[in-house]
């Protein structure tokens, strides 16, 4: 082994990353001087009231979709698909990963400490896959692979009262988070 083969360990040359760690510091000072950090915080925390309220949100729902008299199994998967659709919607639309970031663990951090139960269930879960791999599939409509893929995770593949459901479900949460997000007022500059 020649000298020149054994590293010596010590700080390594500045690499240009450093340049995006200062535009991340920058852009994080920027978005908790406007408000917008202290918002996202707080739409996670009122997504998660929201979600965490069961009896109040299938009231709501049932209001928008019908009766929900299924079995806990099914009432769980919708659960699960609008908190689905909750964490898109924020990611499509607050406008930088920041935000996103701070919501989206606002949001799982309330619901694992408000509804534990819950929490170990979809996290552990394969439901997520599912619908990821749904709203990539270049099918013509995302929507209707999200109904389809609802219906299947509820053990009734196929079923068009069930990917209807999931459908709608979609939808709703998806346009109401959005109208949420709105209220927050997001700082864009």
């Amino acid at each position: 082994m020649e000298d020149s083969d054994i590293k010596i360990f010590g700080k390594e040359p500045k690499q240009s990353g450093d340049a995006d760690e200062l535009q991340l510091i920058a852009l994080m000072e920027a978005q908790r001087a406007n408000g917008n950090i202290d918002k996202a915080a707080k739409l996670g925390d009122y997504l998660s009231d929201i979600f965490l309220n069961e009896d109040e949100l299938l009231r709501r729902l049932s209001e928008e979709v019908g009766a929900l008299d299924y079995p806990a199994a099914v009432i769980h998967q919708i659960k699960i698909l609008m908190f689905f659709a909750a964490e898109y919607c924020i990611n499509r639309v607050l406008p930088n990963t920041i935000l996103k970031s701070t919501a989206i663990n606002a949001l799982y951090g309330n619901i694992k400490y408000g509804d534990a139960a819950f929490y170990e269930e979809f996290s552990d879960g394969g439901e997520y896959s599912f619908y990821y791999l749904a709203m990539r599939k270049d099918a013509p409509s995302v929507i209707l692979e999200i109904g389809r893929t609802f219906s299947m995770l509820c053990g009734k593949e196929d079923d068009p009262e069930f990917v209807e459901l999931g459908k709608r479900l979609f939808n709703l949460t998806e346009e109401e988070v959005e109208n949420i997000i709105q209220i927050f007022d997001f700082k864009t500059e």
